[in-house]
């Protein structure tokens, strides 16, 4: 059984008509995604799929927190996650992809979600995320301002300038 075998959404034996599942992205998931920057998360995943005639659209509702550390100090940092994705997906002859269209092999029975739920919790990350003021690391933000004092004097002394 493999790692993310529990996130496959079987698609062929589905009639028409609404179907649900959910999901959970934990600490688990995200180190078996290889993702070192997720310290520690718990994020239920809901799925609304709806089957019409050839089509299969898929809601992912991502609801959750994760822990990812702070760009500022490195201690981890609470991250909420609130985000839908949505996705249509139809059967053709090869693997093809458009902005909200996967269309997929008929010999794919199953649909792995795992990575497109991956990615989406991750785009929730702001590209730079920090404690909110005064929360951060007390030993790291002193180490922080004597290291940015001492790169002020080096400027001063003419540690910066260009030479010709």
């Amino acid at each position: 059984m493999g790692k993310f075998s529990q996130y496959k959404v079987q698609l062929a034996s589905k009639t028409d008509g609404r179907h649900e599942q959910d999901f959970v992205c934990d600490t688990e998931f995200f180190r078996n995604m290889e993702n070192d920057d997720v310290a520690d998360a718990d994020i239920k995943v809901h799925l609304d799929l709806e089957k019409k005639n050839d089509a299969y659209v898929l809601v992912f509702t991502c609801k959750g927190m994760m822990h990812i550390p702070c760009d500022r100090c490195l201690d981890p940092m609470e991250h909420p996650v609130d985000t839908t994705y949505r996705l249509t997906v139809r059967y053709g002859e090869r693997y093809d992809e458009s902005d909200d269209v996967l269309i997929i092999p008929h010999s794919d029975t199953y649909l792995n979600v795992a990575y497109m739920l991956h990615d989406t919790v991750m785009l929730t990350v702001p590209l730079r995320h920090v404690h909110p003021a005064g929360q951060c690391n007390r030993a790291m933000s002193a180490v922080l301002s004597r290291h940015n004092a001492e790169a002020l004097d080096d400027e001063d002394e003419g540690f910066g300038e260009e030479t010709d």
